[in-house]
């Protein structure tokens, strides 16, 4: 899974979550009860408010029992039996945990110990939002898809609903209107009779619950193959699916998906494990879900009226590959329990961008990556944090499990451990884990356990556990000593704020260091760090060299050097490799907040590194005065701001030229219309420059009755300075544009709306992000852009106390807290601070994981509070003399 913000509608908020009640399992489910088959009987019929099924288990029970406890959240359960030794037991179903969907089977008589089968006949209601069995309306269709990680499979089936538990499924479907049906196994037969359609799948190869998924409707259908290879030695087959339309629309994907999944087979010496594989298009899925042979995606990712633009790639690119290298990392080989679903997670993201790199290695693949590590790193600085590895005791701590301490810290750590063993060797640890456990579960410790047998390192297994098993961020601070040698101290970096939680941290990082010196090649010299100080020993041709400290950016690690390096460095950063000019802006940003920089010497950095060849890097801190301006500096410092980004950035984005006509600039290299892309926000909607905001607005008011009038690169944001400069003329087209059936035109004009000003509009927008119609994606950031924007906060906050348990209920149950959370990273100051709590904080602590969401809100504006403090006037001094 990836991404996932979406939408629950009807959830109220108040009350928000109960305990579990007495008795009854809070987290695993008792070990009494083995799960072996499932059948799978369902009718499902996307018109209709709810669906019916019948659910056939095959139970291994250890020991007789009158009670067995499974899962099931919302079912209407019309009859349950047991099937025990030739003999048919009632039962009474109860579901206990409202809140979890704990559920129990009460038998009539007891239930003797051995094999045994459960039959239970049921109904229950479609969900609005994409959780469980969800539908959607586009235009006059209805569809129903579904997700079901991490527990909601038993929103749709009873079930033992973990991912220690892998069986093989039959499932059947019966549909009606016409409406087909995908599952996981391949098509057997599909037999009509009066009305309806019944279809027969393929038995599974063994899956956990969360990884199974159908989808029904009047799905459009485009066939294709993998071809055979070195690895695999027959055809794969291959379709995309998604609601009817131009089957054009899917044939990228069609097209490109095969060598993806070459690259993935080649890498892990493991043919595709499953009988074929279906990419779904689903219009109110946000981001993607890797069940097994039939991935859905949200429709934007891979379904393109016109042939995609560079942006659009990389979004094909790293959510394709990030879903189908799952379909051996967590499909194939599964977690047994939640606290170990870092590890799928990180691997499919490191994983996910590795190979859309190589797929288009002139797209800036692995810098987007690695700047999300970075971003990363700013969650793992909070005292409110978590490892990577997180016990998981209950099934309301699941959710905080899926966030960027999992992916982006996870894949960094990764990254970090394949960049010291190197590829070769690393790559062997993985296919014997792989082998190993096929079609089964496994832990982060047998990964590690495999790494180190593969690798022939032993000492990796320390590492790892080093960065997995403690919060934080190391600090590596290096300087230069008499005998040319690197001296390196170690310890948490934290930003201004409260101060530290009091605890020494001691990782075992895999340093490696690059050398620049004068004369000669570039080299790398790296040591395993496992104490508070170390050495790195520096040949003698290496020693008066310039030294970056995060060679390749490979590390889990910020630096920090003495002056006379700092400079150096800045001094040839426009020849350092992309990776390494990202560290260090990063550097930058990071000493800026902890108070070892001045805005001054921040400043400088910025301008140093705005002409950088590399986008990633050029803009990088950009986006970080951004920031600043959005939410800590004061009305005055604010067009200082404005007009340093557009003194910082504005030539080069005259230089390159922002024609917003379609196909303008289609022959540029690919980085440099991503550049331009970036470029146009930061001058034109950051920093409000008028020529440029002027030049757009035209383009914006010409596309809105024909959306391929302007180029697509970059429309949304075209059509974000149109809606502030024409206001109600340009936001009622683009409300309804949202909806559309375009899906790409439907999710630039989502976001263009969100940037709409003035306290009439905004209200509207905001009661816009209501409407069940609008994908759930783009009501959440409706609402995210007005209330980060400080021209609009005031007016979103008030509409936002009054509307909280709407807003928030267009979310999942499981993301909630940590979506809405994240709004008091717009904050401050002691009162927003305290208003924040009495709107929304005090209300999600007690959501699934509701307690580190907010509690890292009210940290992070601790710490900008203290920031402000420690800036002082610097803003004003340092921009109004540099202009």
């Amino acid at each position: 899974m990836i991404r996932l913000i979406t939408a629950a509608f009807a959830l109220a908020l108040a009350p928000y979550v109960l305990a579990a009640p007495s008795g009854a399992p809070e987290g695993r489910l008792p070990d009494t009860v083995t799960p072996s088959h499932y059948r799978l009987a369902l009718t499902i019929d996307p018109r209709k408010d709810q669906f019916e099924g019948a659910t056939t288990i095959d139970i291994d029970l250890h020991a007789a029992t009158s009670v067995i406890w499974l899962h099931g959240l919302g079912l209407k359960v019309k009859t349950a039996t047991i099937e025990a030794n030739s003999h048919t037991i009632t039962a009474k179903y109860e579901e206990v945990d409202h809140d979890t969907g704990v559920a129990k089977l009460t038998a009539a008589a007891p239930v003797p110990a051995g094999q045994a089968v459960l039959k239970i006949e049921y109904s229950a209601p479609f969900q609005d939002s994409p959780q469980g069995l969800y539908r959607n309306k586009i235009g006059d269709d209805w569809y129903a898809f579904t997700q079901f990680e991490a527990i909601d499979a038993r929103r749709a089936f009873p079930s033992f609903d973990e991912p220690r538990f892998k069986t093989p499924f039959d499932v059947t479907i019966t549909t009606h209107g016409g409406d087909l049906a995908v599952t996981n196994g391949a098509e057997v037969k599909a037999q009509k009779s009066p009305g309806a359609q019944v279809w027969t799948f393929q038995t599974t190869r063994p899956l956990p619950t969360y990884l199974v998924a159908f989808a029904v409707g009047p799905l459009q259908v485009v066939e294709g193959v993998v071809p055979p290879n070195a690895v695999r030695h027959t055809p794969l087959p291959l379709r995309v699916i998604g609601p009817k339309g131009d089957p054009k629309r899917y044939q990228f994907a069609l097209e490109q998906s095969p060598e993806l999944i070459r690259r993935l087979e080649s890498y892990f010496g493991i043919a595709f494990p499953y009988p074929k594989i279906d990419l779904i298009a689903s219009p109110h899925h946000t981001g993607a879900m890797e069940n097994a042979g039939a991935i859905i995606f949200e429709e934007d990712l891979i379904a393109f009226e016109h042939p995609p633009t560079p942006r659009e790639e990389i979004n094909f690119g790293t959510v394709t590959a990030h879903e189908l290298a799952h379909q051996w990392f967590g499909d194939l080989v599964t977690p047994a329990w939640w606290d170990d679903i870092w590890l799928n997670e990180s691997f499919a993201e490191w994983m996910g961008s590795k190979i859309a790199d190589e797929w288009r290695p002139k797209l800036g693949i692995e810098q987007e990556q690695l700047d999300g590590t970075l971003q990363a790193m700013n969650t793992d600085a909070l005292r409110a944090g978590r490892p990577i590895h997180q016990p998981v005791e209950t099934n309301l701590g699941i959710s905080s499990t899926f966030d960027d301490i999992t992916y982006q810290k996870g894949a960094g750590v990764i990254g970090m451990v394949e960049s010291y063993l190197g590829t070769e060797r690393f790559q062997k640890g993985v296919r014997l884990h792989l082998t190993r456990h096929a079609y089964g579960t496994a832990t982060a410790a047998e990964f590690f356990r495999a790494m180190a047998e593969g690798s022939g390192d032993p000492a990796v297994i320390e590492a790892f556990e080093s960065f997995v098993n403690q919060p934080g961020v190391p600090l590596v601070s290096v300087a230069r000593a008499a005998d040319g040698s690197l001296k390196l101290t170690q310890s948490r970096y934290r930003p201004l704020g409260p101060g530290a939680d009091g605890t020494a941290l001691t990782w075992k990082i895999p340093f490696c260091a690059s050398f620049y010196p004068a004369a000669g090649s570039p080299a790398k010299q790296c040591t395993m760090l496992a104490t508070p100080t170390g050495t790195l020993a520096v040949p003698a041709a290496l020693k008066g060299a310039t030294v970056h400290p995060n060679a390749q950016g490979a590390g889990y690690y910020r630096f920090a050097v003495d002056a006379d390096l700092w400079h150096a460095l800045l001094t040839r950063s426009a020849q350092l490799p992309p990776r390494e000019s990202v560290t260090l802006a990063d550097s930058a940003s990071a000493a800026l907040d902890a108070g070892k920089l001045s805005f001054a010497g921040f400043y400088e950095a910025a301008q140093a590194l705005a002409a950088h060849p590399d986008r990633t890097t050029a803009l990088s801190l950009g986006y970080r005065l951004d920031t600043l301006h959005d939410r800590l500096a004061t009305p005055a410092e604010q067009p200082l701001i404005e007009h340093a980004l557009v003194s910082l950035y504005g030539p080069r984005l005259a230089r390159l030229g922002y024609d917003a006509s379609p196909g303008r600039y289609a022959s540029d290299p690919p980085e440099q219309q991503l550049l331009r892309r970036q470029l146009i926000g930061l001058v034109a909607l950051s920093g409000r420059d008028p020529a440029v905001r002027a030049a757009l607005v035209p383009f914006a008011e010409h596309s809105l009755n024909d959306p391929t009038r302007v180029e697509p690169l970059f429309r949304w944001r075209v059509w974000a300075v149109g809606i502030q400069e024409r206001g109600a003329a340009v936001f009622g087209p683009l409300k309804a544009l949202s909806v559309g059936r375009d899906a790409q035109v439907r999710t630039d004009a989502g976001i263009a709306v969100g940037y709409t000003e003035g306290p009439a509009l905004v209200k509207q927008a905001l009661d816009f992000s209501l409407d069940p119609q609008l994908d759930p994606g783009s009501a959440g950031r409706i609402v995210f852009l007005a209330v980060g924007n400080p021209r609009t906060r005031e007016v979103a906050w008030k509409w936002l106390d009054a509307h909280e348990a709407a807003a928030v209920g267009r979310l999942p149950v499981m993301f909630q807290a940590a979506a809405f959370a994240s709004l008091g990273n717009s904050f401050c100051s002691a009162a927003e601070r305290a208003s924040f709590e009495t709107v929304l904080g005090n209300k999600l602590k007690p959501l699934n994981g509701g307690d580190i969401a907010v509690g890292r809100a009210l940290e992070s504006i601790d710490d900008c509070i203290a920031l402000r403090a420690s800036l002082g006037d610097s803003i004003t001094r340092t921009l109004k003399a540099a202009h």
